[in-house]
């Protein structure tokens, strides 16, 4: 015989069915006769439980599209040319100026890392 996988526990199935036939047997206290009561909630129990597991599943396919990030650009993204440094275009000025050929160079500048090395 096999194993039935509902990938869920057993008990967990067991104590949703017990709350869920607990509520019908309060809600029906007063609206039906004493001796229907416990078997009305028994049977319905059931069909409660999976009346809301379809509304779960509806919701969650109605509402999904809004919370996915989605797969195709809304519209054509313009190409862009990449921005010119300031460094890079040739400056004037009025007084003695430097040769043609020689550009600023960067002057290197310490940041601090953070070291992803950890001893146990």
């Amino acid at each position: 015989m096999g194993v039935l996988d509902l990938g869920y526990p057993l008990w967990l199935l067991i104590s949703v069915l017990v709350v869920f036939a607990g509520l019908l047997y309060y809600m029906l206290r007063g609206r039906v006769s004493e001796r229907l009561r416990a078997p009305l909630a028994l049977v319905l129990a059931p069909v409660c439980t999976v009346a809301a597991l379809a509304v779960a599943v509806v919701l969650s396919a109605l509402l999904s599209p809004f919370y996915e990030t989605p797969t195709d650009p809304a519209g054509p993204q313009p190409s862009t040319s990449p921005p010119t440094t300031p460094g890079t275009m040739p400056l004037e000025t009025t007084g003695p100026t430097a040769s043609p050929t020689s550009s600023p160079t960067a002057s290197p500048t310490a940041s601090p890392s953070a070291s992803a090395t950890a001893s146990p």
